[in-house]
């Protein structure tokens, strides 16, 4: 096992006095070969509840100043993080994917490969991504169709949105919950999205609507490295 680290980092403490090499110790934290946690990086928070769990991170990634990992995380090889970055206990992020500078993926979400979530975009909880999808800068998701905080029934029948594979969110878009958005169909910036989107349509406008087909061959996805 291998901790790359920033030449400052010897000296951070992680969560409540802990460093990377005491929780690698306590098993709370395994680490992949060549990635780098950057100064300022807290791994391992602890729940509400106040407990801590293991938080897998794979090779190669890079985690940069700011980020907080909560327990139970999953972050596959070669994942990046912008600054300040929040991801919450047992969400998992898949291989090559990035989250964006200020960006926020929550609570027992499931983000795919090689997936883009750019700058302050909102992944809410219970959440599925697939792979390839794209999310744009200052997107907002939600999972509560019932909106309630504090009175009876708060925190139960929470449903995020799906993302299908390749599916493409433009910036400032709203998805409310339990929309699916289908393979490789694109959102507008700033379109609401208040119900299903079929696979390969492109949608737009408050509230979103279809306002073209793409065909199966527009497009194709690249493998990485390409």
């Amino acid at each position: 096992m291998q901790v790359s680290r920033c030449p400052e980092r010897s000296t951070t403490v992680v969560g409540t006095s802990l460093t990377l090499d005491q929780l690698v110790a306590a098993g709370l934290l395994i680490v992949g070969a060549g990635t780098l946690i950057e100064a300022g990086v807290e791994i391992c928070h602890p729940t509400r509840a106040g407990e801590r769990r293991l938080v897998a991170i794979g090779a190669g990634c890079h985690i940069r100043s700011g980020t907080v990992v909560y327990s139970g995380v999953v972050l596959g090889d070669r994942v990046q993080t912008g600054h300040h970055v929040m991801i919450r206990e047992n969400a998992t992020v898949g291989s090559h994917s990035v989250v964006g500078t200020g960006a926020v993926v929550e609570f027992g979400t499931i983000v795919g490969e090689r997936v883009l979530i750019e700058t302050r975009a909102y992944v809410t909880a219970l959440m599925v991504v697939e792979d390839d999808v794209f999310i744009g800068p200052g997107v907002v998701t939600t999972n509560d169709r019932r909106m309630l905080w504090r009175r009876e029934g708060a925190g139960q029948r929470l449903v995020g949105p799906i993302l299908r594979a390749g599916a493409r969110i433009g910036g400032g878009a709203v998805l409310l919950p339990a929309v699916e958005v289908g393979t490789r169909s694109v959102v507008a910036a700033g379109a609401v999205v208040t119900h299903d989107v079929p696979a390969f349509a492109v949608v737009a406008g408050n509230p979103a609507r279809i306002i073209r087909m793409l065909s199966p061959d527009d497009e194709p996805v690249l493998d990485v490295g390409q």
